[in-house]
């Protein structure tokens, strides 16, 4: 398993989400302050305490840097850091309020891969730490929630395929109390 210290020393703590207990269970609270957010809290139960829970929406796109025209600019949501069943994960998190646009999401999945790939290579050259990350199993999550009016009448099945590539992302909707088991789907 990683030892993910050098990481949480390296990311500022205004980014770095909580792992709390409730009812004797760890769990990492997702929050979504958006006025016109309709999804506005979503907890992830069964985390394990040395998890690291990254809110990248707390940080500056790098917009100075690169142009957005193709979506490079955009990220998702969260990012956990966790192990569970003896192998590292990476757990990418986006929260929807609207219809989803697949090619929006995955736009964002994939800023997120290079903010994580960035902060490998930081971890690399300034903290001797050779792919802390690199070799962590990908998966990517999308929670939503719609309008009353927009609610599928018929209980949508997710595919039976690992979500481990930005396209192929679990949709859970309106999720309540998932467990960490249940999205990383190993």
């Amino acid at each position: 398993m990683a030892n993910l210290e050098p990481l949480k020393e390296l990311l500022v703590d205004e980014i770095k989400e909580d792992i709390s207990i409730k009812n004797g269970r760890t769990f990492v609270m997702l929050k979504e302050t958006g006025v016109d957010s309709k999804l506005r809290r979503v907890d992830i139960y069964d985390v394990p305490d040395d998890s690291i829970l990254i809110k990248l929406d707390q940080s500056e796109p790098p917009n100075s840097l690169f142009k957005s025209h193709k979506g490079q600019c955009k990220r998702c949501d969260y990012v956990l850091v966790t192990t569970f069943k003896n192998r590292d994960i990476l757990l990418f998190i986006e929260m929807k309020s609207t219809k989803i646009n697949n090619k929006e999401i995955e736009q964002q999945f994939k800023g997120a891969e290079c903010v994580i790939d960035y902060c490998d290579a930081v971890l690399n050259r300034f903290h001797n730490q050779n792919n802390l990350l690199k070799e962590h199993v990908k998966r990517f999550v999308v929670f939503y929630k719609l309008s009353i009016s927009k609610q599928p009448t018929r209980l949508q099945k997710q595919p039976q395929q690992n979500n481990d590539i930005p396209e192929r992302a679990y949709k859970c909707l309106d999720p309540i109390c998932p467990s960490l088991n249940t999205l990383i789907r190993l």
